[in-house]
């Protein structure tokens, strides 16, 4: 695929797929005009550099893994985590909106039962 393929199918800037590949995260071939190509697996190399953004992973740390060549099952459960974690913060948004109009009592009721599961939480990860 060429460059613009890879940008518009990756919704990604022209510039983020040179900083990719002047990295060597990505791999291209040049054609006998010169013209750069990408495989076809390009896609799935970014949608893993994307994972591993979101983990606040340095290039050196993605490009490590990248480099090992094999897609590790932590990769598969962190993106689950991040999931589960953005689906959770929405829910959080909208109780908000529903408690801010409730009485005292009610938000201090609710405030001690989640406590304990904050510290269960807190536990959890502290382990990792």
């Amino acid at each position: 695929m060429h460059i613009g393929e890879v940008a518009k199918l990756s919704c990604l800037s022209l510039r983020t797929i040179d900083y990719y590949t002047n990295c060597e995260l990505l791999h291209v071939e040049r054609s006998s005009a010169n013209y750069r190509l990408y495989p076809k697996t390009v896609l799935q190399t970014i949608e893993r550099i994307q994972l591993l953004k979101k983990q606040r992973m340095s290039i050196a740390e993605i490009k490590q893994i990248l480099d090992a060549g094999e897609i590790q099952e932590t990769e598969i459960l962190i993106g689950d985590v991040f999931e589960e974690f953005d689906s959770l913060q929405g829910k959080l948004t909208r109780l908000e909106e529903q408690l801010k109009d409730a009485p005292t009592h009610v938000k201090m009721q609710i405030s001690k039962k989640l406590e304990t599961r904050l510290m269960t939480i807190a536990s959890l990860l502290a382990l990792m």
